[in-house]
This record gives C-alpha cells, sequence and structure tokens, in this order.
C-alpha cells in the first residue's frame, strides 16, 4: 500500500469527521460563491465572540441552513442573533438563537463543493452516467 494511497483514505475519511458544508446561494459573495466548501467548528460558549464572523445556522422558517454574517448580538433577549448575506441589501428578516447556530466558518475551500451541488439535478446525474459510460467501464476493461 503506497503513501498516496493512505493519504487519498485520510482525505476521504476526514470528511466524515471534519463538520462541513458547500455554499449554495449568491448571497454572501464576494466572501464566499456557489459551490465554496467551509469548514465549521461549534461556536464559541461566549454569546459576545460570534460578532462579525461568518457562521452557519438552522432556519426554521426555510426549514434548512443558511450561511450569513453576524452582524448584532442581542443580549436583552437570552443571546440572539442578526445576521446578513454580505451581499444582500438588509438583515436576515428574523433573529436567531444561539441554539440554532450550527457552526463558525474556520476554512474555506473554493468550489470544492461544486459537484455535491450537481448532483441534485438530473442533468448532473445523466453527466455523471456519461463519465462512468466514458471513462470508468473502458478503464475497467482495459485492465483486465
Amino acid at each position: 500500500m503506497g503513501i498516496e494511497y493512505v493519504l487519498t483514505l485520510l482525505m476521504i475519511a476526514s470528511l466524515f469527521v471534519i463538520p462541513w458544508a458547500v455554499v449554495s446561494s449568491y448571497s454572501m459573495e464576494p466572501t464566499l460563491e456557489v459551490g465554496d466548501l467551509v469548514i465549521i467548528t461549534p461556536p464559541s460558549l461566549s454569546c459576545n465572540l460570534l460578532l462579525g464572523h461568518v457562521a452557519i445556522y438552522y432556519s426554521p422558517v426555510f426549514n434548512d441552513y443558511i450561511v450569513h454574517r453576524v452582524i448584532a448580538i442581542n443580549n436583552a433577549q437570552g443571546c440572539t442573533y442578526t445576521f446578513k448575506g454580505d451581499a444582500n441589501l438588509g438583515p436576515d428578516p428574523y433573529s436567531v438563537p444561539y441554539n440554532n447556530i450550527v457552526g463558525v466558518v474556520v476554512f474555506v475551500i473554493p468550489q470544492l463543493g461544486l459537484l455535491s451541488l450537481s448532483y441534485r439535478t438530473f442533468t448532473a446525474a445523466l453527466y455523471m452516467l456519461g463519465i462512468i459510460i466514458l471513462v470508468i467501464i473502458p478503464a475497467y476493461l482495459l485492465d483486465k
């Protein structure tokens, strides 16, 4: 077993251990672009340390996860946050409680998540099928 094989296995395994997400909208441009893979860490236990950071939170309004920047903190309401996408004109229309914050973005890998976004469409499934037919199957047959 070569070192390249071991390193590849470690990289693939790390995707299951390290929390990550893929940016799927234009609301954070130019800071983050669609398809960027973001590595996250759990949020700080201190309410005030998130101000100015890009974080991921769960929105029950949209039933989805949102990647936006914390622009204000309201301690009077038990530590709730106001978020805003860098490209958006105004803040998100609701306060986000601390318990809805999934993590804080600590590292960005540009465009690595594009495949993750594209596999959800029928066209992408056809492309993947084409790749299997044109590349993987002939490579398998030539190896025999």
